[in-house]
């Protein structure tokens, strides 16, 4: 349990050593846009959205894309195709033309401007050159430190040489000195045996078809790159579970740069990232009061309700989890569930019951609940094929399911659980945005708290400019006042955000088969429970999805036309 804790704590800077997006950033770094002057910005999803991404902070995987698979490509192209395909890091080649403006090749003998270009556009698509392949590493001291000062000036994660170099110890003594590291390429007996001496700083690279279940264990310590030539190979499931259960976590992964070929990894790495995250979530602690302050507690002991507004027709137990993977998660967690522990013993309107462990959402559990409440979850959460049945089948037979802000950024690979909640992804500006909340279904009984009166609230919105939001499966209940909000505040979002129709819903309800989703973007900022109009309305939707609260569910799109100066 020991050795998660101290994962968790690292993980969120495997990608080039930066630090996370807030849900709706780009790329796996929030400032990974393109600067002024710099040329388009990355179009990748986060790196939590997809397996191939976070496989470097699930299993301690970084999946790029192999040199092999862009070399008749200029490095620009590399980089925007490997960006396009959803990932983060790139093998680059020394014979490799920089772009059509420098004609020349990727290495030491670029000039100061033309490796201020390559850095530039590095950071405009927020892709790391995690590795540099070169034929080979000359024994010619001045040459090689040339190589060595140029990886560090871009950043270059590995140098890899295709043949075993005439100097090793040169080599290493190089590696240490610029603290770099160097794959060497070739026969892994020939290359273990030549590299035997030599510091940890110089290992192998090899191709997963020259490795065999029984030979991993011996390159355990030495495989820096691997390359995954075949992700169809069949024996390719079996060495990545030995390197699983031997805990190998080479420097990088490198694949073809083909879509067919990074949906084969994944269906190759599916049952090991469930595994995975299936252990990260028995061991993840709930985030509890103790981390808020006295004042932090009293100000939302005071603003709970008393009462609900329905006795609940049975006792109600509501499953809380807090799980975030490949993402640290956001700072108003404890609070919320304070919010939603006490709210729930001073009304007796249910039992919260706070765990983590995904084997509560399996269907022969998953039973003893009326309903679940994801408080902003985030990432490759829902991995497990019997997770995912366990939770659906318990919403569409009648159970309730309820989520809060982050929760759109959960299992974004998971359509089904995207078509459940309403929306994927969405994109926000900053938390200090401030925007007019309309009641848009004034009769409803859930938004009773608010008295048909719009209320200013500070939170960090999202947006929702693509399917499967529609108005044609849910009813909205409350949405951004456009007309009364200044759209223009504080950093723009990372990614198109904007709707034609100028439709931001806040929250709505929905029926999913024979159950009930309540869902509400807010939830950022730790205010939730300490705002007495939506604490009770987050009651109400809890009495809603537990099937106390009786409301009409009935799309937006069906009844009768929105006001359009609210638009």
């Amino acid at each position: 349990m020991m050795r998660y804790t101290i994962f968790l704590a690292a993980a969120f800077t495997v990608l080039g050593q930066q630090q996370p997006a807030a849900p709706g950033g780009r790329g796996s770094g929030q400032g990974g846009g393109a600067a002024p002057g710099r040329g388009a910005a990355s179009i990748r999803w986060e790196a939590w959205s997809a397996m191939r991404s976070s496989a470097a902070t699930i299993l301690g995987w970084p999946v790029g894309i192999a040199a092999e698979a862009v070399r008749q490509n200029t490095l620009f192209e590399s980089l925007e195709k490997t960006d396009a395909l959803g990932i983060a890091n790139l093998e680059s080649s020394a014979a490799q033309k920089v772009n059509l403006e420098i004609p020349k090749p990727l290495g030491p003998q670029l000039l100061p401007g033309e490796l201020t270009a390559v850095k530039d556009r590095l950071f405009a698509l927020n892709v790391r050159m995690a590795a540099y392949r070169v034929p080979q590493i000359g024994s010619a001291e001045d040459n090689a430190r040339k190589l060595f000062e140029f990886a560090r000036d871009i950043g270059i994660g590995v140098i890899v040489a295709e043949r075993i170099p005439d100097t090793p110890p040169l080599i290493d003594k190089l590696a240490n000195e610029y603290n770099a590291n160097v794959a060497v390429c070739g026969s892994p007996s020939a290359v273990l045996a030549a590299i035997a001496s030599l510091s940890k700083k110089v290992g192998l690279c090899a191709d997963a078809s020259a490795l065999s279940v029984s030979s991993a264990a011996e390159v355990k310590d030495r495989l820096m790159v691997l390359r995954l030539s075949d992700t169809q190979a069949s024996g390719l499931g079996s060495l990545l579970r030995e390197m699983y259960r031997l805990e190998i976590k080479p420097a990088l992964l490198t694949v073809n740069a083909t879509e067919p070929t990074l949906q084969g990894f994944e269906k190759v790495i599916h049952q090991l990232m469930a595994e995975q995250v299936m252990k990260m979530s028995r061991a993840a602690a709930i985030r509890g009061p103790d981390r808020l302050s006295a004042e932090e507690r009293t100000a939302i002991d005071q603003a709970l309700p008393q009462k609900a507004q329905v006795p609940a027709k049975k006792p109600r137990k509501l499953l809380v989890l807090d799980l975030n993977v490949a993402y640290p998660g956001h700072r108003s967690i404890p609070a919320e569930n304070y919010g939603l522990e006490q709210m729930g013993k001073r009304t007796g309107a249910y039992e919260a019951v706070f765990n983590n462990d995904l084997d509560n959402l399996k269907y022969d559990r998953i039973k003893q609940f009326d309903a679940v409440f994801l408080n902003n979850t985030v990432g490759m959460i829902f991995v497990d094929p019997a997770v995912r049945e366990g939770l659906t089948r318990f919403v569409r037979e009648g159970g309730g399911l309820a989520g809060n802000h982050g929760v759109s950024h959960a299992s974004m690979d998971w359509p089904e659980f995207s078509e459940m909640i309403g929306v994927r992804r969405g994109v926000h500006r900053e938390p200090t945005e401030q925007a007019w909340v309309h009641i848009e279904d004034a009769h409803s009984p859930l938004t009773v708290p608010f008295g048909g009166k719009e209320f200013l609230y500070q939170d960090e919105f999202f947006r929702f400019p693509n399917p499967p939001y529609s108005r044609d499966k849910l009813h909205v209940l409350l949405t951004m006042d456009v007309m009364k909000t200044d759209m223009n505040q504080g950093r723009p979002c990372a990614s198109p955000c904007v709707r034609a129709d100028a439709d931001y819903a806040v929250s709505w309800i929905r029926n999913y088969g024979q159950g009930r989703v309540f869902f509400s973007i807010l939830g950022h900022n730790p205010t939730i429970f300490t705002t007495p109009a939506l604490a009770r309305y987050f009651l109400n939707g809890i009495q809603f999805i537990l099937g106390d609260l009786d409301a009409d569910a009935t799309p937006s799109a069906r009844q009768a036309p929105r006001r359009a100066s609210r638009r």
